[in-house]
């Protein structure tokens, strides 16, 4: 109750009586010591019009960015609850709680569409600055230089102050010879295994059920 609380006076839930055409469940999990409150929209994501945006790979920037020697990460800061809903979709998203029911006024986790809405947004956002790239929150600049990379930086910071864009500081890398990037390392040789990732499949603990072999497969 403590979390839906908080989520209303930040303005990313509001509190509905009225009847609704779609209410769906309410989801808990727990990220890092961190209560994260969900939908699951089972049946109303088979009614949704997805828009089926091109969603680019890690590859796909790569090949982009051929003699590139400086690299920057910014993180957007909250990814999908900085988008807001209008009002009709909104009520879409009502959904049960311990405490009444609530719909969501920033697009919610767990809506089929969400990645496809949040990627094209981003891309909107980069048009036409070369060096600059988007997967999902994560965004990268890529320079040949500090001058060329310093110029990027700018275009991309001022662009994302125009969108009211929100970057998570903590998890912003600037300026570096290499960086992690979507679960890789990137650097002026191309990609390589993130050491953080392989570390943890190799001392993850062998499985000794179906239940632990089902955890060791996602």
């Amino acid at each position: 109750m403590e979390k839906l609380l908080e989520m209303e006076a930040d303005g990313y839930i509001a509190k509905t009586s009225k009847p609704t055409d779609w209410v769906s469940s309410m989801v808990v999990s727990l990220r890092n010591d961190k209560v994260r409150v969900c939908i699951d929209p089972k049946d109303l994501n088979k009614a949704i019009k997805r828009e089926h945006h091109p969603m680019r790979t890690i590859e796909d920037v790569v090949s982009n960015i051929p003699g590139y020697n400086v690299f920057s990460k910014l993180d957007a800061k909250s990814g999908f609850l900085q988008i807001k809903l209008d009002e009709e979709s909104s009520y879409l998203t009502t959904f049960n709680t311990p405490i009444g029911r609530y719909r969501w006024l920033r697009l919610p986790f767990g809506i089929t569409s969400a990645p496809e809405i949040y990627q094209r947004i981003m891309d909107q956002m980069l048009e036409e600055i070369d060096g600059a790239f988007a997967i999902i929150d994560d965004i990268l600049i890529a320079g040949q230089d500090m001058e060329n990379h310093g110029k990027i930086l700018k275009q991309v910071v001022e662009r994302a102050m125009s969108y009211n864009l929100k970057l998570n500081f903590k998890k912003c890398c600037i300026r570096q010879p290499k960086v992690t990037y979507m679960g890789r390392v990137l650097t002026t040789q191309g990609l390589s295994a993130d050491p953080g990732k392989v570390d943890a499949i190799v001392n993850m603990p062998a499985p000794k059920n179906k239940d632990g072999v089902r955890r060791f497969l996602r």
